[in-house]
């Protein structure tokens, strides 16, 4: 048996990886003494087979061999564990007799794309490592051997190698499968843009390894973010670490959030998806391109893709590349309308996946098909105010940048259980794409365990409605202030919250010179008496020590009254508040009166 296996190594392993392949073997052959079929039989039993495993980078290591090679040399094990299986399989004693020269079953076929599926319950991740052999001569000779080799680390900390299906056609094009059984679409080569370093691999697949929690690798994003760049609304620095962590997991999910970097230029945006990919998974940065090389580039990372400056992308495209560019963002979203004919390099067709998080950068936002796909996340020029609070921000080194992607690639493959089945949950309950879209944030969030992140995510989620409108002046904009806060059972409001939600809709802070007329208090309430949208006189609110004006607003039979609204809710605390970067008059004063430090 033992010649059997090792006479197939060159078909089996390929001709650059045979030697690897017979070494371990024999090293195996030795461990447990194998001298019949018998002894193979033991050894390959699915009992104890990770015990054998383990003994065997143990006696690698015994016999002078390095962890790498201890790692390399038992990855080929899992191979000839299949290939004895396969070899061993009982003939039904009716066929012994007359048995025919040929035997064809035919079954489905179904292969898989590993990269952005999740499939029998499992995540996969292609990784190309470089394999070294030294084949010693009798007369003390050595020769060494170099080969790139990809494997495929899968999340139940195995690894599997890549196997070739002979064809008795010789017409089709190869059957390519794991050493797991997987039926794969093509041959995986790893992506120039791979984010998990053997090294790492190396560590999830010992038992003994136990990766860092969410929360703390969540903390460490956040933190690279929140150095990196200046948002007016600091809840969108928890949306985005979460979407960075969803770009490790988004394989499991059925949607994703595509997001819209949307403000004027040189407000950050360029800056920020560069700060997202740093942090997040086989991250690349798209410029000028066209559709098709998107999707080349798309299906060859499986990662996030930042699509920086959107317009110039246009611009240069022309129209109709253009539009086909947008056609193509508005069904990436989804996984099951995410995949298409493509020519690849070869000039060969290819279905290829474009499925995943996208970070897309625009000064002018986006159409109203697309932006319903989208998270917005608006920027803005940094008050003065901010400067020094921002430039004492501490960011994270390089190195450890790198080490903070290896382990969320860890901490992703560990707990595909716990974040599947809390999707599940949150998604049988959910119809609509905004719920959809916003579901794979909220599991991480709740997964983290953080309240804050929790709160920060709601926050930001409840905004959206208002960040993906665009209004042409003032009053079209304080008209639908007004109509939210009568569907938010708003009876009495403060014009202070009304000229807060204004500035918020218009995306303009409150400037101290030369101050538009509608951010004046007495504008907004002319406005209002005008329009006959609130009764007669009015009051007072104090709040924090700051006098506010209230008024009470007309009912509208019209609009659809969801809960009850109190005056004072808008104010919900400093830290995290929407309203902090447009200048708001409260502000100061409930500073002094809580003592607060932000």
């Amino acid at each position: 048996m033992t010649e059997r296996l090792k006479d197939g190594a060159v078909e089996s392993f390929g001709f650059g990886q045979a030697a690897d392949a017979i070494f371990a073997l024999s090293i195996l052959e030795k461990m447990h003494s194998v001298s019949s079929d018998a002894d193979w039989q033991a050894v390959f039993a699915r009992d104890g087979w990770e015990k054998t495993l383990n003994a065997f980078r143990d006696e690698v290591v015994t016999q002078g061999g390095t962890d790498a090679d201890a790692d390399r040399l038992s990855a080929r094990l899992p191979t000839w564990r299949m290939i004895y299986q396969l070899t061993t399989l009982p003939v039904p004693a009716e066929s012994c007799e007359a048995k025919s020269p040929v035997e064809i079953q035919r079954h489905g076929y179904e292969p898989v794309d590993l990269g952005s599926v999740f499939h029998m319950n499992h995540l996969y991740y292609p990784i190309e490592t470089l394999v070294s052999t030294q084949i010693n001569s009798e007369s003390g000779e050595a020769v060494r051997y170099e080969d790139i080799d990809v494997v495929v680390v899968r999340s139940d900390r195995t690894l599997h190698n890549i196997v070739e299906s002979a064809s008795a056609a010789q017409a089709g094009g190869p059957i390519y499968r794991l050493t797991d059984g997987t039926l794969i679409r093509e041959k995986l080569t790893a992506t120039q843009h791979a984010t998990w370093s053997w090294s790492s691999v190396s560590a999830y697949l010992n038992d003994g390894y136990s990766p860092p929690k969410l929360e703390d690798l969540c903390l460490l994003v956040h933190r690279h973010l929140h150095a990196k760049v200046w948002l007016p609304d600091s809840n969108d620095y928890w949306l985005l670490t979460f979407v960075a962590i969803l770009s490790y997991v988004q394989a499991i999910f059925e949607a994703v959030p595509l997001i819209l970097l949307n403000g004027k230029g040189g407000t950050g945006k360029s800056e920020l998806g560069a700060a997202l990919a740093n942090v997040s998974c086989n991250a690349t940065v798209i410029g000028k391109s066209s559709a098709s090389s998107m999707i080349r580039l798309m299906n060859d990372t499986k990662g996030l893709v930042v699509i920086d400056d959107l317009e110039s992308i246009g611009s240069a495209a022309g129209k109709d590349k253009f539009s086909e560019m947008v056609q193509l963002l508005k069904v990436s979203y989804k996984r099951s309308s995410a995949t298409k004919l493509v020519t690849n390099s070869r000039r060969k067709p290819q279905l290829m996946s474009f499925f995943g998080v996208k970070i897309i950068s625009n000064t002018s936002g986006v159409d109203a098909i697309l932006g319903s796909r989208m998270l917005h996340v608006h920027t803005q020029s940094m008050p003065s105010s901010e400067v020094d609070s921002f430039l004492g921000r501490e960011d994270l080194p390089s190195a450890d940048l790198k080490k903070l992607r290896n382990d969320l690639h860890c901490w992703a493959f560990d707990n595909v259980n716990a974040v599947n089945d809390l999707y599940q949950s949150l998604i049988a309950s959910s119809s609509q794409r905004e719920e959809e879209i916003a579901i794979p944030l909220i599991t991480l969030a709740r997964l983290s365990g953080m309240t804050e992140a929790q709160s920060a995510i709601s926050d930001a989620l409840s905004l959206q409605n208002d960040r993906k409108l665009a209004f042409s002046n003032p009053e079209e904009a304080l008209r639908h202030v007004v109509a939210n806060r009568l569907q938010h059972g708003m009876a009495e409001i403060t014009i202070v919250e009304i000229s807060l939600r204004l500035r918020l809709a218009m995306r303009q802070r409150a400037v101290a010179k030369n101050k538009p007329v509608w951010m004046k208090p007495e504008w907004v309430s002319k406005k209002l008496r005008e329009w006959g949208l609130v009764k007669s006189g009015g009051g007072r609110r104090m709040l924090y020590g700051f006098q506010a004006r209230t008024v009470s607003l007309v009912r509208d039979p019209d609009i659809q009254v969801a809960g009850e609204g109190a005056v004072s809710d808008f104010c919900a605390g400093c830290k995290n508040c929407p309203y902090k970067s447009l200048g708001c008059e409260v502000m100061p004063y409930r500073i002094k009166k809580e003592g607060l430090i932000l």
